[in-house]
């Protein structure tokens, strides 16, 4: 994560709570211990996401605090420690499941911060940061495109529908940034 800014402890929420709900979800399919965890969440969504074996052990530790797993036998080798859903861990997963993602659009990722502030301090010059960021977009649009492919390859249908997701984002927001290029070019004011 980056330093503290607007948005930031959304971010981080929302992070914590995907990490809380695929680590339970992982879980649910068989005892694992920490770092294998780890390791099968990130080949989970394809290496799109690496999570730190320390925020893997503080989760399952609250998770464990609050009855939604717990440990299974005694420490194997290297004192790992297998862990596996509750009960109640299984309940409340399966109605984090069953909820669709409704929370409100965020306009609060740097773009959007940044078009505000170059509007007022560029003399409205927003040409510049379009087209830098027009690029970024196109090369994350490349980035996803190599990721989709690579998981069709591997049999992954269910990363690729996942990164199909992502490239319709970015399509659109390809899109916006295109319209507002449109927009700054004819002087349109907002």
């Amino acid at each position: 994560m980056r330093g503290m800014h607007t948005g930031h402890a959304y971010r981080v929420w929302n992070c914590c709570l995907s990490l809380k709900y695929g680590l339970m979800g992982l879980l649910a399919e068989e005892p694992l211990h920490g770092y294998e965890v780890k390791t099968r969440f990130e080949a989970m969504l394809g290496g799109t996401w690496e999570v730190n074996i320390g925020q893997v052990y503080t989760t399952l530790q609250r998770l464990e605090r609050d009855g939604l797993v717990r440990p299974v036998g005694p420490r194997g080798d290297r004192g790992k420690l297998l862990y596996e859903v509750s009960e109640e861990g299984r309940r409340v997963l399966a109605e984090w499941m069953d909820q669709p993602d409704s929370g409100p659009q965020e306009l609060r990722e740097d773009i959007y911060v940044k078009l505000l502030l170059a509007a007022r301090l560029a003399n409205g010059d927003l040409a510049p940061l379009l087209s830098r960021q027009k690029r970024a977009y196109l090369q994350r649009l490349r980035d996803l495109n190599r990721l989709e492919e690579r998981a069709r390859r591997d049999g992954r249908s269910d990363l690729a529908r996942l990164v199909r997701g992502a490239l319709l984002h970015t399509e659109a927001d390809i899109k916006w940034i295109d319209e507002l290029s449109e927009t700054a070019i004819s002087g349109e004011s907002e």
